[in-house]
């Protein structure tokens, strides 16, 4: 019974920090116009001492790169953020982590639609 409770609770927090950060983060990279950006996913530790932030950035693998680089500079005014919003005892250290999904969705789909392009990209 408690391992359903803590998960339950895992979820909770997950979609409270993809929710209290998805503005700050939003407003953060388009003032230092690192480009469109937006959480994908949260994954919470079973203990909630730290958290894994998935971004989306929408541009070159530079684009992203940079974009993540700038959350975690900024990580500790994000965790100040979150802290405002969250009631747990401690406030999750932040990892900003790029996602990837849409660029290899994106590359899939290129392959399929062009068979010979496989040869050419690798």
């Amino acid at each position: 019974m408690a391992k359903t409770r803590d998960f339950n609770r895992v979820d909770r927090v997950a979609a409270t920090i993809k929710r209290a950060l998805a503005a700050p983060v939003t407003e953060l990279a388009r003032a230092r116009q690192a480009g469109l950006v937006s959480i994908t996913a949260v994954e919470v530790s079973p203990d909630l001492r730290h958290a894994a932030v998935y971004l989306s950035v929408l541009g070159e693998a530079d684009a992203r790169s940079a974009a993540v680089t700038l959350m975690r500079g900024h990580a500790h005014e994000l965790q100040r953020v979150l802290g405002a919003e969250l009631r747990t005892k401690r406030t999750p250290v932040l990892t900003f982590v790029a996602d990837d999904t849409l660029a290899a969705a994106d590359r899939i789909d290129h392959l399929l639609g062009n068979p010979g392009a496989a040869g050419r990209r690798g």
